[in-house]
């Protein structure tokens, strides 16, 4: 692995928490979080217990760049947020999670309407020129949809490839798998070098996630 590809991945984890919620900024739902929601949002995102050895915790995420890009969901209210996130030893392979939950069922479905390949893509695009800076010649090499996973009331999977650099790219892979039920929406995202996370990891993931969103289906109100 050069140089170059671990520098490009290590700006893009930085930046990765953006786009797990399209919407950023003014245009952001409001938060409003109540202590039951976040309880269960922190329940159901993925923990480094979760991970084989070789992964550790990322320190909280600060603040990026908004999404401009986004539709405007500033009538919506979050009641709960939680996006732990972790890098592989490699120190560019990165995993993370985000669960959401809103105040109802009507608002979660709205938003996920509103993650579609193309807004995602433009929002990745956008973290990532602010990361690495407007010399940086960024594009979506590919962006694909996949099967999405089965056994929630809604899910996606999105896969995109960002070429970065202009001579010699370096070819950074992100996906992003989503799952909702009710009032809560789950997004598993991942960054790696090159290569897709193999399959099965993703689906032992998802899986687990999948599992802790069931046990929280009785938030439907």
């Amino acid at each position: 692995m050069t140089k170059r590809l671990v520098a490009s991945a290590a700006v893009l984890v930085l930046v990765l928490p953006s786009i797990a919620s399209a919407a950023r900024g003014p245009r952001a739902p409001l938060q409003r979080h109540t202590a039951a929601d976040t309880k269960r949002a922190k329940a159901i995102v993925l923990r480094r217990s979760d991970f084989a050895t070789g992964w550790t915790l990322d320190p909280p995420a600060k603040s990026n760049t908004p999404c401009t890009a986004g539709p405007n969901e500033s009538s919506f209210v979050q009641t709960a947020k939680v996006n732990p996130s972790f890098t592989y030893k490699d120190g560019v392979t990165n995993v993370g999670s985000e669960a959401d939950i809103f105040r109802s069922v009507a608002e979660a479905r709205q938003d996920w309407r509103a993650s579609t390949p193309s807004l995602l893509g433009t929002c990745l695009l956008q973290s990532a020129g602010a990361g690495f800076g407007k010399k940086t010649h960024i594009r979506i090499a590919s962006a694909t949809t996949l099967a999405a996973p089965t056994g929630a009331e809604r899910g996606l999977h999105y896969r995109y490839v960002l070429s970065v650099g202009s001579t010699k790219p370096a070819n950074l892979v992100v996906d992003v798998v989503a799952l909702g039920r009710g009032r809560v929406t789950v997004v598993l995202y991942a960054l790696t070098v090159r290569a897709p996370l193999p399959a099965a990891v993703v689906k032992g993931l998802t899986g687990v996630l999948a599992s802790r969103l069931d046990a929280g289906q009785g938030i439907t109100a």
